[in-house]
């Protein structure tokens, strides 16, 4: 693990190092999946999707995180002090022992909706009480500081990446055939709760907050981007392990980063849960809609 632990509580100053690392993982990801999958690739198995050439998939969260950091960032600072750092390397480990244990817990589930419960617990249930009940015995071990910003400003790049991922010219298209609407609604509830609100609280608000504070914040988006990338290696990855690994981390991993920005920018875990839901509910909503018409 990249060497950034200090006992200082300033804001820790990124190191270049790291970040040339952690960025050419993701820039070489992108480059080998553009070499890799020439004839493009689809963001889901269900039919119906059109493979879309890897840059095109990505133009969402690059438009994301460029309006992000071109938009005002609000009065005040969005920084994270380290409080009490032996505690938050503690829990830094801790939460990166449930980010790859789930990863690799994945493959042997003995059915598909254990995944689903599965995540509820290890993202949601497990970090949630654990760091409820450090903080109530020995305090947070970490100070999140809020900009003040018009609402406005925030979600403009969450509508970027949650609707251009869904429809228009940067979009795979929707599936051609959709389960019965009770399972629709189940599956759609179940995935907005455990990957919109779950995954954002997981790689988001517990994970990155500390790996910025102790290791510098665009080391902390890219690491923890790089992880949340690899989640999804047994659930959307295709064919060959190293192929599926390049995919998920250009993919999914930049998604991540846009998420991450959102995050690190406004310190608003609603607009990482509004973009992530857009991303894996609106064609969803959509789909219902025509049906009600």
């Amino acid at each position: 693990m990249i060497n950034c632990i200090s006992p200082t509580s300033d804001p820790r100053p990124d190191r270049g190092w790291g970040i040339v690392v952690l960025g050419s993982v993701v820039l070489g990801a992108v480059l080998a999946s553009v070499l890799l999958f020439p004839d493009g690739v689809t963001v889901s198995m269900d039919p119906g999707y059109r493979p879309m050439p890897v840059l095109v998939l990505l133009v969402p969260a690059m438009l994301c995180i460029a309006a992000a950091l071109l938009l005002p960032s609000g009065q005040g600072s969005s920084a994270v002090l380290v409080t009490q750092p032996g505690r938050v390397r503690a829990q830094t480990a801790g939460l990166l022992a449930l980010a790859v244990g789930f990863s690799l817990l994945v493959p042997v589930l003995p059915l598909p909706e254990d995944y689903v419960l599965l995540k509820a617990l290890m993202f949601i249930v497990v970090p949630c009480v654990w760091l409820w009940f450090s903080a109530r015995r020995h305090g947070a071990g970490v100070e999140i500081h809020r900009p003040s910003v018009h609402p406005a400003v925030v979600v403009l790049p969450a509508l970027l990446l949650g609707v251009l991922s869904t429809v228009g010219p940067f979009s795979s298209g929707s599936p051609t055939v959709w389960p019965p609407l009770a399972t629709l609604v189940v599956g759609a509830t179940a995935t907005a709760i455990t990957a919109g609100l779950g995954e954002e609280l997981l790689f988001r608000r517990f994970l990155q907050t500390r790996l910025e504070a102790l290791c510098g914040r665009w080391t902390g988006i890219l690491l923890a981007s790089l992880l949340f990338g690899l989640m999804h290696l047994f659930s959307h990855g295709v064919g060959p392990l190293g192929e599926s690994a390049v995919r998920v981390i250009a993919m999914q991993g930049t998604t991540g980063i846009a998420l991450g920005v959102l995050w690190s920018r406004w310190r608003r875990l609603w607009v990482c849960v509004l973009a992530h839901m857009l991303l894996n509910g609106l064609g969803v909503v959509l789909h219902l809609l025509g049906q009600l018409a």
